[in-house]
């Protein structure tokens, strides 16, 4: 994607997480922040703004100021992708929306990421991933079966939302080789949180059955959850009677394999609350690294439950090369993540870490061929603002 220009005006995560994967993948993405700087600069000790902006050059403007708009209608015309993730309606009362970008650029494929779409009674609604997973069900159906609803841990809905949104964008740009037009592609929290659902859906709409809070089980199989061994927990998977039969061999269980209550898949998701407390009896003469050991010999599904320091130290992780360090002047040195895709045995490079506030101000109107002058005329009034402005 060498070749292909990103005009970056979203924020938070869902946004820059898609515009991160298409500079990963080679593309030139320009973001836009205001003059405070993308509200998750500061989140989590600046992690999240570390993660999700490298690779991206950064520019500070005023968009309440006019000529501010004219330097993203240069970036429009110039580009192939906006990316916006304002509520819905904003960018056009900027002057700056779908209509005005593709009489600038008729290719230009112009991309928006909101909490509930473009159109709906929920339209101008604030919506969070955490609000997708309250409506999507998903919260509803995660967490202890005697406790509250609980939120899935990590952003996963926004990162969802910006993964469709790259797809979106791939597709519009095969489909513009061939018609030479640009489109409008638009991508919400809550319909990518109800498309992960789509398994439970299907079985409420042929049993009327809703899903519920199992813990960190999974409804179709049993035993297949996390469990306390001696020290720590390890999660068990045991989702074919090969697999049965060798955990009940490994735990010393094997008057298990007989019995009733267990002696088919069906049964043992019945009695599941039973198998669970022999199994965790069974576990704690056990170590986890003794129960990890034993079952991967028998290729029965396993993993010690790991903290992030102990998965950033995995000889396995360490060898595949997911990981890299990368120093920034701001927070010092980074270990990040490649995007996960392995072409002809390579990950995409990190090649620059998430940008300053107004780093590359100068440098793209300088690109957009703005005299001295009149860049001296956008950055007296504050329309664009450089690094050391911003400090």
């Amino acid at each position: 994607m060498q070749n292909i220009k990103v005009v970056d005006l979203s924020h938070a995560l869902a946004g820059p997480f898609c515009t991160m994967l298409l500079a990963d993948m080679g593309a030139e993405v320009i973001k836009i922040e205001h003059p405070h700087g993308d509200h998750f600069r500061a989140a989590i000790s600046g992690g999240y703004n570390a993660a999700v902006n490298r690779n991206k050059r950064g520019i500070c403007l005023d968009l309440k100021q006019d000529a501010a708009k004219e330097v993203v209608r240069r970036l429009i015309k110039r580009g192939d992708v906006v990316m916006e993730s304002f509520t819905p309606g904003t960018i056009d009362r900027l002057g700056l929306g779908y209509e005005v970008a593709k009489e600038i650029n008729p290719g230009i494929i112009f991309c928006s990421i909101s909490g509930f779409g473009q159109t709906g009674p929920y339209r101008n609604l604030p919506g969070y991933d955490v609000i997708a997973q309250a409506m999507s069900g998903i919260i509803m159906c995660t967490g202890q079966p005697d406790g509250p609803p609980v939120r899935i841990g990590p952003s996963l809905i926004d990162i969802g939302a910006g993964m469709y949104t790259v797809i979106g964008i791939l597709q519009a740009l095969m489909e513009r080789e061939r018609t030479g037009q640009g489109q409008r592609i638009e991508v919400s929290l809550l319909e990518t949180a109800l498309s992960w659902m789509a398994p439970f859906i299907a079985r409420y709409s042929i049993s009327g059955e809703l899903p519920g809070r199992i813990g960190s089980a999974l409804a179709a199989f049993s035993p297949y959850q996390v469990y306390k061994a001696k020290d720590k927990y390890v999660f068990i998977g045991a989702s074919t009677e090969l697999s049965w039969v060798a955990l009940c061999e490994i735990l010393n269980l094997e008057h298990l394999i007989d019995d009733p209550r267990f002696s088919s898949m069906e049964n043992r998701i019945d009695n599941r609350s039973e198998l669970n407390e022999l199994i965790e009896k069974a576990l704690t003469e056990l170590t986890a690294d003794e129960v990890v050991t034993k079952l991967r010999k028998a290729r029965v599904a396993c993993s010690p439950v790991m903290t992030l320091a102990e998965s950033l130290e995995d000889p396995h992780i360490k060898e595949r090369g997911l990981l890299t360090e990368l120093n920034h002047p701001e927070y010092g040195p980074i270990i990040q993540t490649r995007t996960p895709i392995v072409r002809s045995g390579k990950m995409p490079e990190i090649r620059s870490g998430a940008p300053l506030l107004g780093q590359h101000t100068l440098e793209v109107l300088t690109m957009l061929e703005y005299s001295e002058s009149e860049i001296e005329d956008l950055i007296s009034p504050g329309a664009a603002i450089t690094f050391k402005d911003s400090n």
